[in-house]
């Protein structure tokens, strides 16, 4: 498992933004597609078949995509631009917090606490990198 330090985690900012301003549209659409797929009327649509088979391929593209951040070791909790890294602050695991549109890493949260719990970042010191196999 990685562990990421505030400056760590910053140098990926650039590829976070990169790939989910490529990301958010298909999410997006995806979305579009089941609420379609889902709703009563969609039972009245002839073209269920190439709207589930437009989803499928969607769902897979953002999988595709997100797999290469998730092998980095970050953690994607919304495909719409929410990941968190793990950290340890002081002897404690955390997690540094970066969702879609922030310029850098400035929050970080309890493990339980999800997005709702964050907190500024007060000194990226306080986040030291540790690396376990």
């Amino acid at each position: 498992m990685r562990y990421f330090s505030v400056e760590e985690a910053n140098r990926l900012v650039p590829l976070l933004s990169r790939t989910f301003e490529r990301v958010r549209p298909w999410v997006e659409r995806a979305q579009q597609l089941a609420d379609t797929l889902g709703s009563p009327e969609s039972t009245r649509d002839l073209h269920l078949d190439t709207l589930r088979e437009e989803r499928d391929a969607l769902l897979e593209r953002i999988r595709g995509e997100l797999l290469q951040l998730t092998e980095m070791g970050l953690e994607i909790k919304g495909a719409d631009g929410l990941v968190d890294f793990r950290a340890h602050r002081g002897d404690d695991p955390v997690f540094l917090c970066w969702r879609f549109g922030e310029p850098a890493v400035t929050h970080w949260h309890e493990l339980q606490d999800g997005f709702a719990g964050r907190r500024p970042i007060d000194s990226p010191d306080d986040f030291a990198p540790t690396y376990l196999s």
